[in-house]
């Protein structure tokens, strides 16, 4: 059955026009509805462009989203639209059970389950560094600068549980240079050798070739000559931490760029944002891009629709009905619908686009596979479509087809450009949150900020939530909560798909936290509204060696297709929030020169120190590293004589 608007051609899914009606200004598909998108929808909007996002999630932000409970559930929305259930009550009863929650012995807080359903969950901490130029203008124009907060402290617990924490003050500040060195983190000897390492590798020229993004940062560490375990260790500590990346696999190129941006403007060390993402971001952000619009939408399927959702929507309806018509630009959002197959008509050069309507948010899942599409669709698309998905989205898609049929490579994207085709080698590492409420605070206060657990199994981190989010619920105002991190999450992995892995995980790191911090599972812990993110399938791209020349750029063998995300090439390099931000202007400037539409986007690119100066500092101090090398190694000996002969001193 076809209707005017749609054509049959073979089995499956009828083709539907896209839009189904026209305004006449150019229309732009944004696939993704994080930083990367909603930058690229924003500059869009601005241009008159109508926009139509696809979100695969319930929420916006991607990785740097906040997600609730009900973010999580596995819906029915097939009901809805008449089709077959895809899965039984049975299952979807077992899916939507809280991942690695317990369950309190007696129940003192009546109020925790209705609680936990209003909890706001986090990919991980977010650090906002100054050089982020791009998106501080955005957060400005957004008008939420007021929401971050100046932090010039990274803190370290080294245990046992009670030890006073360490601190480390702006970091690559040469006005602390000396504090930090003493500050008992590491021994001063390595934490000069560290800062030495820094310098050889910013002092490195760039190349065309890039054949720096050959070498691996302890590859590079360890040809230097003078460096120590411990001082290599620090670099680790920075890329494991930040990037879930360890120094033998991170990219030098990559690297560099991370320390260049950021010697440049070293105080202060971070900010953080003083609230959950969803709300003191990415609501803002949209209620922002929707008074760019003239016709405002949320086509939010689910039954009832997401809180926020429905109050942007009110508002800017009721805001819309107050002034005269517009000639503003459409903006229509289509949360939990995803793009799962993507051919070009060889007739017409149209997109087809297959378009899937999601039982759940696949980012908020324990394990990937979990979700299923109730519904699907193809569009014939004549606009411009962008991609703004991470790399095991990007890489599905491109190998996928929108019709019906047997897998044909020659249908696919990947068969019309190579480097999309190589997006399968891009990798990704998940870093697990672990969300806990305590009735009491430690005994040793916990700083304000991010506190790093120095030696501790699968490189974890925390932060203390309760100690900056604005918008917390009065009634948790005597609980702490804590966001714990796991870098390094290769043990925890295999849990993830078995019967109670989700205990097991929270188990194993609540042991390790037991290491560092003072408190009593039994007491102190409110398990129902424990949390446990996995991130399997949200996984962090990692700015591997040797991949620069398989990552994306902007522009494809496809005119009317583009791609944006913190792993497309940028001079940002590395990944982060402004690398995010940075891609999607390119991708907004390549979509507006395409359509002759608009002025140019602006787009800023950080300064760095001169070259010259960084190789001077270098050499000059590269005679006293040996020294420093000569004390740490006759150090470590004392130390291990000592141990050998007092061990249990």
């Amino acid at each position: 059955m076809t209707t005017p608007n749609s054509e049959a051609d073979g089995p499956g899914p009828a083709i539907r026009r896209y839009p189904f009606v026209s305004t006449g200004r150019p229309h732009v598909i944004v696939v993704g509805g994080g930083v990367a998108g909603m930058t690229t929808a924003q500059r869009l909007l601005e241009r008159g462009h109508d926009v139509t996002m696809l979100e695969a999630n319930s929420y916006l932000g991607g990785k740097l989203g906040a997600h609730q409970e009900a973010d999580e559930r596995v819906e029915h929305v097939s009901e809805r639209f008449g089709f077959r259930r895809s899965r039984t009550e049975k299952t979807a009863r077992e899916m939507a059970r809280p991942f690695g929650s317990g369950t309190c012995a007696r129940c003192d807080m009546p109020g925790c389950r209705s609680a936990r359903e209003t909890d706001w969950h986090e990919h991980c901490y977010h650090m906002y560094l100054n050089w982020y130029h791009n998106f501080w203008k955005l957060v400005e124009e957004i008008g939420i600068a007021d929401r971050f907060e100046p932090m010039t402290r990274i803190s370290y617990f080294t245990g046992p549980p009670g030890s006073p924490p360490l601190h480390a003050d702006n970091p690559g500040s040469p006005g602390t240079a000396w504090q930090n060195m003493t500050s008992g983190v590491a021994p001063a000897p390595d934490v000069f050798l560290h800062s030495e390492s820094i310098l050889d590798l910013l002092a490195k020229p760039e190349h065309a070739d890039h054949r720096l993004d050959q070498i691996s940062v302890a590859a590079f560490l360890r040809e230097l000559g003078y460096t120590t375990a411990k001082s290599r260790q620090a670099s680790h500590q920075v890329l494991a931490k930040a990037f879930a990346a360890p120094t033998a696999v991170a990219s030098a190129a990559s690297y560099r760029s991370f320390l260049k941006y950021g010697a440049r403007l070293p105080a202060p060390a971070m900010w953080l944002l003083t609230g959950n993402t969803e709300e003191a971001l990415f609501s803002p952000w949209l209620k922002a891009l929707s008074r760019l619009s003239g016709k405002f939408r949320i086509l939010d399927h689910r039954e009832p629709p997401r809180e926020i959702f429905r109050r942007i929507q009110a508002e800017n309806d009721a805001e819309k009905a107050a002034e005269p018509p517009s000639d503003r630009p459409d903006f229509t959002l289509m949360p939990l619908t995803a793009l799962t197959g993507l051919e070009i008509d060889p007739d017409t050069s149209d997109f087809l686009l297959r378009i899937a309507t999601l039982d759940g948010s696949p980012y908020a899942q324990p394990a990937p596979g979990r979700i299923t599409a109730d519904k699907s669709e193809i569009w014939r698309f004549g606009g411009q479509v962008v991609l703004a998905v991470p790399p095991r989205q990007l890489s599905r898609i491109v190998y996928a087809r929108a019709k019906d049929g047997p897998a044909d490579r020659g249908a696919t994207l990947a068969g019309i450009d190579n480097r999309l085709a190589q997006s399968p080698r891009l990798k990704g590492a998940p870093i697990m949150v672990l969300d806990v409420f305590l009735r009491h605070p430690p005994k040793t206060p916990l700083p304000k900020g991010i506190v790093i657990l120095l030696g501790s199994r699968y490189e974890m981190s925390l932060y203390d939530n309760s100690q900056l989010w604005r918008d917390g619920n009065e009634d948790d105002a005597d609980l702490t909560q804590i966001s714990i991190c796991a870098s390094d999450a290769d043990g925890l992995m295999p849990y993830i798909e078995q019967e109670d892995g989700g205990q097991v995980i929270v188990s194993l790191m609540l042991d390790e936290l037991s290491r560092y911090i003072d408190f009593d599972r039994e007491t102190d812990i409110v398990p129902c509204r424990t949390h446990l993110q996995t991130n399997a399938g949200g996984e962090l791209f990692v700015n591997a060696v040797n991949t620069w020349h398989f990552r994306p750029t902007t522009t494809t063998e496809v005119p009317d297709l583009f791609v944006a995300g913190d792993f497309v090439q940028t001079p940002v390099d590395v990944v982060t929030i402004e690398g995010a931000a940075m891609s999607g202007l390119m991708a907004a400037e390549a979509v507006r020169r395409r359509t002759g539409k608009g002025d140019p986007v602006e787009i800023t690119v950080p300064d760095t120190l001169p070259g010259p100066m960084v190789a001077t500092a270098a050499n000059s101090l590269r005679p006293l590293a040996y020294a420093a090398r000569a004390v740490s190694e006759t150090d470590t000996t004392l130390r291990r004589t000592f141990k050998r002969y007092f061990p249990g001193e």
